[in-house]
């Protein structure tokens, strides 16, 4: 009879340090839960870092009115930029999806800029048909953290066989401090014989703050007058 109470208090005690031994390990298994859910929310801290560390590149500039135009000169270094990692271009909305001649990716940083208390404006240079020629502004969401779809070349510089294009524009604040850009497209042919046969002018005003870079005029004889002094070293 003792030997049967004898077991049957060492089964009981048993199962009471089992059962507290439970409880004791229900928090642990609740706890790395929590901290699975928190690994996998981590994937939106890493695209902010990966866009944080493409804002680094560009250097941050203000200005009343900034010429934008890329030139041919080893020694004009104002567009030149920092270049992008074929990872980090592949981010923007440029279409870039494999290395440009070999290069990490012919993109490079320029400088940056506020648009407005929610957006950044970023002077970047990509590549065109044959080497990165051509300068865009993008445009970055601070608040969405994202890059706006739509850009817009501001300068451009193309030629192949005796044909030659060239865009050169000015940014600039208009009397509401809405952001604008004045452009400038040239245009020309000429023969073997380095003889010109045909050339043109155009003239934009582009209103920089909608996503779509609205034309806000297009008429060649007022935007000529008006930006005469800003054109005096173009034509």
């Amino acid at each position: 009879m003792k030997k049967s109470l004898f077991q049957f208090i060492l089964l009981s005690l048993l199962a009471a340090f089992l059962t507290a031994c439970g409880s004791d390990l229900a928090p642990k298994k609740e706890t790395m839960e929590e901290e699975a859910l928190q690994v996998v929310d981590s994937s939106s801290i890493k695209k902010t870092n990966d866009f944080e560390s493409i804002l680094r590149k560009y250097k941050t500039i203000s200005f009343d009115t900034l010429k934008v135009e890329y030139a041919d000169d080893e020694n004009d270094k104002r567009f030149l930029g920092k270049e992008l990692t074929l990872k980090e271009a592949r981010t923007l909305p440029i279409g870039l999806t494999e290395n440009y001649f070999g290069k990490l990716s012919g993109v490079y940083a320029c400088y940056q800029f506020q648009i407005d208390s929610s957006r950044l404006g970023l002077i970047t240079r990509i590549p065109s048909e044959y080497e990165s020629t051509s300068i865009v502004l993008l445009v970055f969401d601070l608040q969405k953290n994202k890059f706006q779809n739509e850009y817009f070349y501001l300068g451009s510089v193309n030629g192949d066989a005796g044909e030659i294009s060239v865009r050169i524009s000015w940014l600039f604040r208009a009397k509401n401090k809405q952001l604008q850009s004045f452009v400038y497209d040239y245009q020309s042919f000429h023969e073997i014989d380095d003889t010109l046969t045909t050339e043109s002018r155009d003239y934009f005003l582009v209103d920089c703050m909608k996503p779509t870079f609205d034309t806000l005029s297009g008429n060649q004889t007022q935007l000529k007058k008006r930006f005469r002094n800003l054109l005096k070293t173009e034509d």
